[in-house]
Parts: C-alpha cells; sequence; structure tokens
C-alpha cells in the first residue's frame, strides 16, 4: 500500500478518536466541562500521531506541503465534522 494512503489513514482514524475525547471534555463526561483542553486533546494527539507517521514514512513524505496535504488536512476535517456530530447527538 503506498504510504500517503497509510498516513492518511493514521491520521483519520486518531481523528476520530480525538473528536470522541473532546467531545467528552465538551459534554462533561469527565466531571468538567472544559471547550479548550478539548482542543488541545486534538492538537496533542494531531501532533503525536505526526511523529509515529514521520518515524514509519521517513524520508518517503517530506517537506510541509505534503504533510499539510496528507495528514494535518484528513485530520482537521474529519476533526471538526465528528466532533460537531458528537457534540450534538451524543
Amino acid at each position: 500500500m503506498d504510504i500517503t494512503i497509510k498516513v492518511t489513514s493514521i491520521h483519520i482514524v486518531a481523528a476520530l478518536f480525538s473528536a470522541l475525547l473532546s467531545a467528552g471534555f465538551t459534554a462533561g463526561w469527565f466531571g468538567f466541562k472544559n471547550d479548550i483542553l478539548a482542543f488541545f486533546i486534538a492538537v496533542i494527539i494531531l501532533y503525536a500521531v505526526g511523529q509515529l507517521s514521520q518515524k514509519m514514512a521517513g524520508d518517503e513524505i517530506s517537506g510541509f506541503t505534503q504533510w499539510l496535504w496528507d495528514g494535518i488536512s484528513p485530520f482537521f476535517f474529519t476533526w471538526v465534522i465528528s466532533y460537531t456530530l458528537f457534540v450534538m447527538y451524543l
């Protein structure tokens, strides 16, 4: 499988997990409500998944533009859509 597909798939799965965790902090599932912490949880998970993907991909993906379109954008859009749906319907 192409490395781009792997990196994008990993970021999408991580975004779904991050959206569920962020929705939990927004809805108060953990005993308190904090929207700012919900956002920073997503940023921390994005950074960790990016580092993991960098180790996995090595030098096959280089440059910020390629990381933007293969990892950051899919993560962001999946997180925003999933987070909104989770907060609205859970």
